[in-house]
């Protein structure tokens, strides 16, 4: 608490103006004086450059870094009249090359855009939102997906990479190319003044919450306050998880902006903090999506629900996997209008997580089974939940079994089951028919509650597969 100022002491709100007057009396007078002084020197400085357009260029310069800002403009504006084509000021101007000539920078935006369009026009190309593409690509561009160089990007990575920006080859951000060799020796811009650091500065600025790392790794952005090295090995299982439920999928190529963005957190702290903020329950999970109003604005993305999970020491790589699968299988949906039950959306997840070779499965399988193994699926289907205020045992229960009934539909001989879960693959596909999708899951819930003592044989050959 701060001490009292004896009342003695305390200025009155008159005597209180007459300091701030005289002060600001006593700096206007200063700053005149000074001001008085530097105008002479500029006069001193600018007779001595005569007709010189690059001494001239000199004294706009210091003119500039002594807040001489009408004066720097008129000598800059001196320099292009005597010179041209003097690259300096007219770069201080605002001035813009196109086809070897300098023009004020609206112009030289609307004669970029004229030659543009005649170039692009004659090639066959069709503006869309600003943009000339290929007329087999405007389909895409309408719905806000572009085409660059065999990659799918947002419109507004679009506009960065027609203006000649390249990705960092660590985090794939967008940089200027001029920075390309610094980014090369594992240098990082960070502030939003984009001071480049090495790496270990760039962990410690990344490590507050409000500005964590952001990485892109083939199929997925993860964001995380982990060191990068830590973050790039994550973004190995990231992709590892889309990868591995992409078959169940029907491989759908998703749009840039439902790209799969994971919020990594680096203690378990973090998580449950992210948890109260932005889950509904099933961070449970130890990976989970984050509840429909909860959204995080992501650059060249925009606002995008990401799938957080918890860096734990243990279990983090299958947490990253859970949560990759989990955005793609989420992404999936997003592009035809469907509404997966959370039973299915886990269960790509746990597909990933403990389906990925037959020591996992085996292992998750034995613990299932001393659980009470496969039973009552109608129950199942109907009652899913995953929450705060379940035992891990029973948290841990439902994501396996959600898991198992993907692997039995795709791999464990069941004919009805198979074609059941390729329907519901088919109705995440580009042009399926809106609605599709919750007919499908009913009858893919329909025909594993048929399948249930083949899923308890399949259950106990996974197990059987690893000893």
């Amino acid at each position: 608490m701060h001490r009292p100022i004896p009342r003695i002491l305390r200025p009155t709100m008159k005597a209180y103006l007459t300091i701030l007057a005289s002060i600001a009396l006593l700096s206007s007078a200063a700053f005149a004086q000074t001001g008085a002084q530097l105008k002479q020197e500029l006069r001193t400085k600018e007779a001595a450059a005569k007709k010189d357009p690059d001494a001239l260029f000199e004294v706009a310069k210091w003119a500039s870094e002594k807040a001489l800002a009408a004066d720097a403009k008129r000598l800059y504006q001196s320099v292009v009249k005597l010179k041209p084509d003097h690259e300096g000021a007219n770069l201080a101007l605002g001035n813009a090359l196109v086809e070897g000539k300098w023009w004020p920078a609206k112009e030289a935006e609307a004669l970029r855009k004229k030659a543009m369009a005649a170039e692009y026009t004659a090639k066959g190309y069709v503006e869309v939102s600003g943009i000339w593409v290929e007329k087999d690509q405007v389909a895409d561009a309408k719905r806000g997906v572009f085409h660059h160089e065999n990659q799918l990007v947002t419109k507004d990575e679009k506009i960065a990479l027609q203006a000649g920006q390249v990705r960092h080859p660590e985090t794939g951000e967008l940089i200027d190319p001029q920075f390309l060799e610094k980014a090369s020796n594992k240098y990082f811009p960070i502030g939003s003044e984009g001071r480049w650091v090495d790496e270990k500065e760039a962990d410690t600025y990344h490590s507050d919450i409000k500005r964590p790392w952001i990485v892109r790794s083939t199929y997925c952005t993860i964001l995380s306050t982990l060191p990068l090295a830590k973050v790039q090995e994550m973004r190995q299982h990231a992709d590892q998880g889309f990868e591995r439920v992409r078959p169940l999928l029907g491989s759908v190529e998703l749009s840039p902006a439902n790209r799969p963005v994971i919020l990594v957190a680096a203690t378990e702290s973090e998580y449950r903090d992210y948890g109260a903020a932005l889950g509904d329950g099933t961070d449970a999970a130890g990976s989970f999506l984050m509840r429909e109003e909860a959204t995080l604005k992501v650059p060249f993305q925009g606002e995008v629900r990401a799938c957080v999970c918890e860096m734990h020491k243990d279990w983090g790589p299958r947490y990253v996997r859970h949560a990759a699968a989990l955005g793609y299988a989420f992404g999936a949906s997003l592009e035809v209008g469907a509404d997966l039950p959370l039973w299915l959306l886990h269960g790509f997840g746990s597909y990933t997580s403990r389906f990925d070779n037959d020591q996992d499965a085996a292992w998750f399988g034995q613990q299932h089974v001393q659980k009470g193994g496969v039973k009552n699926l109608k129950a199942f289907f109907a009652g899913f939940a995953l929450n705060g205020e379940m035992e891990a045992k029973d948290v841990a229960y439902n994501l396996f079994q959600a898991g198992l009934m993907l692997s039995f539909a795709a791999q464990g001989g069941d004919a009805k089951t198979t074609e059941a879960l390729q329907a519901v693959t088919a109705s995440l596909s580009p042009g399926a028919k809106k609605g599709s999708a919750a007919k499908a899951i009913s009858k893919l819930e329909a025909a594993l509650i048929e399948a249930e003592p083949k899923i308890v044989a399949y259950l106990q050959k996974l197990i059987d597969k690893a000893r």
